[in-house]
């Protein structure tokens, strides 16, 4: 059969109305559009490279049989329609449909008909004009649906967000955690839920809390070391754990025998920046349902509240732990302090007080040789009582500091403790001579170079001790800094051990006192290499009448 003569005439540079146009020719070699010629029996004319690209139909195979193989029979009527429009004289343009390839894959096509026009000037055929649209409504409808879900995402998180902070503007500690639990199992439609929240030493739980389990199913969680189940080993993530059916991971561990059936599963970590601080998971979704992205994010956004609560409930904890322990440090500084008077200063008052007695019944007696000898030696333990009372004091507030300025109080203190220790070499390195600064301050350094200069005697067994205060710039602040560096070569500890023992009150209080002056802490201790504690502090300069506000700050 031979494909029909398409004509190409113009009238002044226009196409003839109702016929082809004349960029066919270019039509007949692209491959980006399909170009199809049927005659008015439907039978395909003419066939170009860009049709055998959309419906991989070779020219050879196709010229000859009828276009309606293009698409699904039950398509067919609405083909028919089309084409009758077109042979009557009217274009139709921008048509989807739904066509089938050689391979029988479904592709949507773009198609544009116009009427063929033979020699007679009349509608002799049609000519398609076809583009394969399949990947770009794809991609619209990948679009429409990322945009649902961020509105569906948007939502979720909002409602988390408003459920969470009423319940941290209405409780707190526990109960909170309880309302947290709750809620996290609410959205996410979950069956049973648990929250744990970490130790301060990062090792394991220090406690937990669940919803819709009973007593012993709770108990379950709690029977094993805390930390070592599934919400321990939620610690160790950075990201949430989704799973659809627990049934196809046999070898996740960390549920206990007796904890409710269940199969979807969805945790997620609580942080805080780079430290963990619980976690939280969600299991059975109701309906025998996998868990969604979006229950993802709910149970994250809680999580993420939940976080405030947890470090809420830290710090009361903290703070009871630190008073109480505080209130027995006064308890124990005022035993001591007793003792002091009594054995030391009470004990050289009486002794001089006895001695002048004699002095006095001596003299009066006419005894000048005892009288001399009773006059100097009630003199010395009045000399003993001034340089124990002045110790006595010290321990309360180093007058050093009053009369050295901090250097020459560290210079001071580094000395007796050397003294009293028999160290080898206790060296201050500092650039502050002659500098003085707010008394708060003051007091903050030489009070933490005081504690850890007597941890090292006391504990570190160390021979070597160094002490570096060095002022500069701060850029952060564009002002100045002090940093202070105390070094021992002792024994060493394990400070992880140490950071959830309220008992050692003076690491704590080294804490307390360079964060109360917006100061920064570092402590680094390994068994047989020694400690070296590391804080610096805004500088603020020396005034009367309390603090001032760190240079270069308003």
């Amino acid at each position: 059969m031979v494909a029909m003569e398409l004509r190409k005439d113009r009238r002044d540079g226009q196409a003839v109305e109702g016929c082809s146009i004349d960029f066919i020719d270019a039509l007949q070699s692209s491959t980006a559009v399909s170009l199809v010629v049927v005659d008015r029996e439907l039978i395909i004319q003419s066939w170009n490279a860009g049709a055998s690209a959309v419906y991989g139909y070779s020219s050879e195979f196709v010229v000859g049989r009828s276009v309606s193989l293009l698409w699904p029979a039950a398509d067919a009527d609405y083909h028919d329609m089309l084409f009758a429009r077109v042979l009557a004289g009217e274009s139709v343009r921008d048509i989807d449909r739904l066509h089938l390839t050689a391979a029988g894959e479904a592709r949507t096509v773009r198609m544009s008909l116009e009427p063929a026009c033979g020699t007679t000037g009349r509608a002799d055929g049609v000519l398609i004009v076809g583009r394969d649209v399949s990947e770009e409504l794809g991609i619209r409808d990948q679009l429409r649906a990322l945009s649902a879900y961020d509105y569906s995402r948007s939502v979720v998180l909002a409602t988390a967000s408003q459920v969470a902070l009423d319940i941290l503007s209405s409780r707190m500690g526990i109960e909170a955690l309880r309302h947290i639990v709750d809620a996290a199992c609410t959205l996410a439609g979950g069956r049973y839920a648990a929250l744990g929240v970490a130790r301060p030493d990062g090792r394991g739980l220090s406690e937990f809390v669940t919803t819709g389990m009973t007593a012993q199913e709770e108990a379950a969680i709690g029977s094993r070391p805390l930390g070592r189940g599934i919400l321990g080993y939620l610690l160790t993530r950075t990201e949430p754990l989704r799973i659809g059916d627990l049934t196809d991971h046999p070898s996740f561990a960390g549920f206990p025998d007796n904890h409710p059936v269940m199969r979807s599963f969805l945790g997620v970590p609580i942080r805080r920046g780079d430290q963990v601080l619980g976690s939280l998971y969600v299991t059975e979704k109701v309906g025998s349902l996998a868990f969604t992205q979006a229950d993802e994010d709910g149970v994250q956004a809680v999580g993420a509240h939940a976080a405030v609560a947890i470090h809420n409930l830290q710090m009361l904890s903290r703070q009871k732990a630190m008073v109480s322990g505080l209130i027995m440090a006064q308890e124990e500084e005022r035993r001591a302090l007793a003792y002091d008077l009594h054995d030391g200063l009470t004990q050289f008052v009486m002794a001089s007080h006895a001695h002048l007695e004699t002095f006095r019944r001596a003299l009066t007696n006419g005894d000048s040789g005892k009288a001399t000898r009773e006059l100097d030696t009630g003199l010395g333990y009045l000399k003993e009582a001034v340089i124990e009372s002045r110790r006595l004091v010290n321990g309360l507030r180093s007058l050093a500091l009053d009369d050295l300025g901090l250097a020459g109080a560290l210079e001071q203190l580094l000395q007796e403790e050397k003294n009293r220790a028999d160290w080898n070499d206790a060296d201050l390195i500092h650039n502050i001579a002659g500098r003085r600064f707010d008394k708060a301050l003051e007091t903050a350094v030489y009070r933490v170079v005081q504690e850890a200069v007597t941890n090292a005697r006391k504990h570190a067994a160390a021979q070597r001790v160094r002490v570096v205060l060095l002022l500069g710039p701060d850029p952060q602040r564009d002002s100045d800094k002090l940093t202070l560096e105390v070094r021992d070569w002792g024994s060493g500890f394990v400070p992880e051990q140490k950071v959830g023992d309220y008992n050692h009150l003076g690491l704590h209080g080294m804490v307390e006192r360079v964060s109360l002056m917006g100061g920064v802490y570092d402590l680094e201790s390994y068994i047989g290499e020694g400690t070296r504690i590391r804080a610096t502090f805004p500088v603020m300069e020396a005034r009367a009448g309390g603090l001032s506000a760190p240079k270069g700050e308003n």
